[in-house]
């Protein structure tokens, strides 16, 4: 799949910036204006990169910037964690129950599945080739944080999840090279799919997106469920770029029945299929 794509970072976070210099470096981008943007770049195919002042949680302006005619946004981020786990991750943003952490509650992004996936995929493979993966874990995220407001898809590529880490020039060579190889050679094809359950780092759902033909979308996690509405399932599944899931994964363990139930019910009558794992 060929899409137009454009990249945005925060000048504030190391790992965004960081990663930014490489790919603006090894793709030789030459400094442009970007609407908004304290610092833009456009590599030699056209593909836009912003620098912002903003953290990227607020980065509510990602219709109208770095490329206001690109399909989706890949945003380079730090991740950060109390457990300090070192992580290659990718997410979809929005905020599944009334707590946020920058947009606004109870919604969600758009998400871009096959743009997940890709990048996910290529990020593995960037630091496997690295001897990375026996230090860092490569995996999903559930959906959580800003920004929720844009209409474009968007996705976020991290280094998780402490200062040395969001500095090390290795894991931003793979998250450059991972971004790369996405420009360069397009989105794998698959089929969109949902999920409900599992932990933040979503252990089957993160094999589902890599070892089969599906690739995830919103995932909204366990401890959440108590809380989703019947509309941020709606999101999880219209919200869906560039085509709507027909299959939707909920984890049996995930939460008592009745709260299972009900959110299968929500499903069911969106018209998704429902697999339960």
């Amino acid at each position: 799949m060929t899409i137009k794509l454009a990249i945005a970072y925060s000048l504030r976070d190391p790992a965004g910036a960081g990663t930014a210099a490489r790919i603006i470096d090894y793709m030789g981008a030459d400094t442009s204006e970007c609407p908004k943007a304290n610092r833009c770049h456009v590599t030699p195919s056209g593909v836009m990169i912003g620098g912002f002042t903003e953290d990227t949680i607020n980065f509510e302006f990602l219709d109208e910037t770095p490329d206001p005619s690109a399909d989706a946004v890949i945003v380079l981020s730090r991740h950060s964690a109390t457990s300090g786990r070192p992580s290659l991750t990718t997410h979809h943003t929005g905020n599944p129950t009334g707590r946020t952490l920058g947009g606004s509650p109870y919604t969600l992004a758009w998400s871009a599945p096959p743009l997940s996936k890709t990048l996910l995929l290529r990020y593995r493979e960037a630091a496997e080739a690295r001897g990375l993966l026996g230090e860092y874990e490569v995996t999903l995220e559930a959906t959580h944080h800003g920004p929720t407001g844009n209409r474009k898809p968007l996705v976020f590529i991290e280094i998780g999840s402490t200062p040395d880490r969001w500095r090390d020039p290795r894991a931003q060579e793979a998250m450059a090279l991972a971004v790369i190889e996405t420009l360069e050679k397009g989105l794998v094809e698959c089929t969109p799919a949902a999920g409900f359950g599992e932990p933040h780092y979503p252990i089957k759902f993160t094999k589902i997106h890599l070892e089969t033909e599906y690739c995830m979308g919103h995932i909204i996690p366990k401890y959440a469920l108590p809380e989703t509405t019947r509309e941020v399932v709606s999101q999880a599944i219209n919200k869906t770029w560039p085509t709507l899931p027909k299959t939707t994964f909920v984890q049996k363990k995930a939460a008592k029945a009745s709260i299972r139930n009900r959110i299968i019910q929500w499903l069911q009558e969106i018209g998704i299929e429902v697999e339960v794992l």
